[in-house]
């Protein structure tokens, strides 16, 4: 016993301390040779560093990195760290690309503007159905905010996960080794790890990293070329793509080309009672006085999102003092130990996202020219925003006496330990064909949105637009809201982010919304969604030569709520029955019963979103009554009175088409075992005459031994197979390319079932 114990001591030692392997392995491609990778150091000794399983170097784990400077071109590799001699590496392998060599000259399919959350998700969409897609992005880093700092998801029920951000949300949990998380909330260097795993999953995906777009050149009324310049070496290339999906918050590329836009806050309207300027106070839900609500071009405020963590007792990361310091700009800050970051904004392994306001990390009024501003300005404006970010972390760590509280040391250590991604909670906003207001949104349970992408449920809100002076008010600066009792979960539209004028363009991040109603457009996860339909409408624009204004939403919808097959590197096809190009579908509407694995899923979600089963208005409005859902009961059998609304519901889809009524041909044959010219036969004879018959339930429907189709009447039928034949029917009597008519509605009142 003894011995066993004195060995296991030794073995402790030769190992190192507890903890100390090393870990948090990231891998950071330099330039189109080189590929530096980190590690967290523990104890000395010496490491290996393989590359696709074989080890390229050695050196002493104190290092804390190793540049790989032998990789090839746009070459996708496997980086591991282990203590020498070790079997294994005990951190997930870390994949990583080299950076592709810059052309003159680049055709491709789609080019995307930008490596927002939007823009992650639109490239590897539109990837995955074979296109030749090309991202750009100005910074390092892949990911928008969620890689910047933005670690704590603006999601208010995981129930409303789905699509894109699921995929990254299930991507998380796998990263941590801990799929009974909900994978909400994450570290950026974990985030940019999974968004890295599933950009480089893409053969057909080149991605350039700090090159941004200079010029756009029209033709027709299409972008027809956008120049873009190295950021490093100022080498520009010229991209001809047939599709642009400008993701970014500003949306230069779209501006430039011609795309009218807004910016700023609309004044207060009837629908609107929240727009223009408000101080507003949130215990009692209510406007204060100075509400004048005029309109005008402030913005919210900025900021940088920095990730600290508590480095425990005795430790000391107080960083240099900050030009410009000054304690005052901080004293209304919360205190740390009540502070949103230890609440709201906590993060694994002991770190916090920052994102204090209005006093904190916000800066406000400093940033009502970024939107519009050159390259070099918005430079000049971010090191503004970033010297005040520091200023409340030594603050915290002088004030406040919290010197253990630090900048992580082990999150952007490729980009001298600082996030890029200034959050630009809102800048240019496009004008579409439909554009949505807070009334909208509000009103979510009284419309339907037949383009539907996704559903939303974070709460519309903005950060205050001006310092915030007068602290015996029970405001948070003039500008600042936040309306959960008001925002229901609430279907996304696809129409808002296609501007007009322009037929070749999409705006997934800089959407046609009011202020107001942004508010709860610029969360991340809803950006993957837009993202997501913004690779889906690439790919139906250029297989069928439409325009993104033309293209079938329909269309778009159906392959959301596909997801790709199990067979590795099958692509993802346009079609039923083909794969997908998402490994999670998307929400059209909200049900509290609903498998999202189930084969009347599709069915279902695309007649909700037209409103088939609408989902009853709460009996009182509080802050999380809008996110309760009901239940479908799709394997409950379907009364009469539902069959007959169904079919009543798709009836008013047809009367708007070339649709003579339900009535049967002079050849169309009876039921056996229906009574010759009996109402039932003759309703019965009737649907069949539009292909809406028993096979719609049962591909195996049997016959009366001659051949005859029997109806059955007396079989149950559940709500799930009516959604089927439902949907099957509409198909068949519908439009075969163009929506429904009443589906190019911008949204349709529904009346409770």
């Amino acid at each position: 016993m003894i011995r066993s114990y004195l060995i296991a001591i030794a073995a402790m030692a030769v190992a190192g301390p507890a903890g100390a392997l090393p870990s948090a392995v990231e891998a950071a491609a330099q330039s189109e040779t080189e590929v530096r990778v980190f590690w967290t150091a523990g104890s000395a000794g010496s490491v290996e560093i393989l590359r696709d399983g074989a080890v390229i170097g050695t050196v002493n784990e104190s290092a804390g990195q190793f540049l790989d400077a032998r990789a090839a071109p746009a070459t996708t590799y496997r980086y591991e760290v282990r203590r020498a001699g070790a079997a294994s590496s005990p951190c997930r392998p870390y994949v990583e690309r080299t950076r592709a060599v810059l052309p003159a000259r680049r055709r491709c399919d789609v080019l995307v503007v930008g490596a927002t959350t939007a823009g992650v998700s639109a490239a590897v969409v539109a990837a995955r159905y074979g296109l030749d897609v090309t991202l750009i992005e100005e910074t390092r880093r892949l990911g928008g905010m969620s890689v910047n700092g933005l670690g704590a998801s603006d999601i208010r029920s995981v129930e409303h996960s789905s699509g894109f951000f699921e995929e990254f949300r299930h991507r998380v949990q796998e990263i941590y080794g801990d799929t009974t998380g909900a994978g909400l909330k994450y570290e950026p260097r974990v985030a940019h790890q999974a968004m890295k795993e599933l950009i480089w999953a893409e053969d057909r995906l080149e991605v350039h990293r700090e090159v941004r777009p200079v010029a756009v050149g029209m033709r027709n009324g299409t972008i027809a070329s956008v120049t873009a310049e190295s950021v490093r070496t100022g080498q520009r290339c010229i991209f001809e793509p047939r599709i642009v999906v400008d993701a970014t918050e500003c949306g230069d590329v779209a501006a430039w080309s011609g795309a009218r836009y807004r910016v700023g806050r609309e004044p207060r309207s009837a629908r609107e009672p929240h727009a223009g300027v408000i101080y507003y106070d949130r215990g009692s839900a209510s406007r204060l006085p100075g509400s004048t609500g005029a309109g005008d071009r402030r913005l919210q405020a900025y900021s940088y999102l920095m990730t600290v963590k508590d480095f425990g007792p005795g430790a000391d990361k107080t960083i240099t003092r900050p030009e410009g310091y000054d304690p005052a700009k901080y004293d209304h800050a919360p205190k740390w130990q009540v502070s949103w970051a230890t609440s709201s904004g906590t993060l694994p392994n002991r770190k916090f996202e920052i994102n204090q306001h209005p006093h904190g990390g916000d800066l406000q009024g400093t940033n009502y020219a970024y939107p519009d501003a050159t390259y070099a300005e918005r430079r000049r404006i971010e090191a503004g925003f970033r010297a005040h970010a520091l200023g409340y972390l030594y603050y915290i760590q002088t004030v406040e006496g919290r010197r253990n509280i630090g900048l992580s040391e082990d999150d952007y250590r490729d980009t001298g330990g600082w996030p890029q991604g200034l959050y630009v909670r809102e800048a240019r906003r496009f004008q579409a064909s439909v554009r949505v207001d807070e009334t909208d949104i509000l009103n979510a349970r009284k419309l339907v949105r037949p383009d539907a992408i996704g559903v939303g449920d974070y709460a519309m809100d903005s950060h205050a637009v001006r310092p915030k002076t007068n602290w015996d008010d029970d405001d948070m600066g003039e500008g600042e809201f936040y309306l959960p009792q008001l925002t229901p979960w609430h279907q996304i539209p696809f129409r808002i982010m296609t501007p007009t004028g322009v037929d070749n363009l999409l705006t997934p991040t800089a959407i046609s919304a009011t202020h107001v109603a942004y508010g709860t457009y610029r969360m991340e996860p809803v950006r993957m969604h837009f993202g997501a339909a913004a690779g889906v409408a690439a790919v139906v624009c250029i297989r069928h030569g439409a325009t993104t204004h033309s293209a079938p939403r329909g269309l778009i919808q159906a392959e959301l709520l596909k997801v790709l097959g199990p067979e590795p590197g099958l692509p993802a096809r346009l079609g039923a029955g083909s794969p997908g190009g998402l490994r999670e579908p998307c929400l059209t509407y909200m049900f509290t019963d609903l498998d999202r694995g189930a084969i009347w899923y599709a069915p279902v979600m695309w007649m909700a979103a037209r409103g088939a089963w609408p989902c009853p208005a709460p009996a009182k409005t509080t802050a999380k009554s809008g996110l309760e859902a009901a239940p479908l009961k799709p394997r409950e059998v379907a009364t009469v009175f539902e069959a007959v609304r169904l079919l009543d519901w798709l009836r008013d889809r047809l009367v708007r088409e070339p649709f003579t009524g339900w009535s049967a041909a002079a050849d169309t044959p009876p039921y056996p075992d229906l009574p010759a010219g009996s109402a039932l036969g003759e309703a019965a004879r009737a649907l069949r005459h539009w292909r809406i018959d028993p096979r719609l339930f049962d591909a195996l429907a049997p016959g009366d031994g001659s051949g005859a189709l029997l109806f059955q009447a007396d079989r149950p039928v559940t709500t799930a197979e009516m959604a089927r034949a439902i949907r099957l029917a509409a198909a068949g009597l519908g439009p075969v390319w163009s929506d429904w008519v009443i589906d190019e509605a911008p949204a349709i009142p529904v009346a409770a079932p």
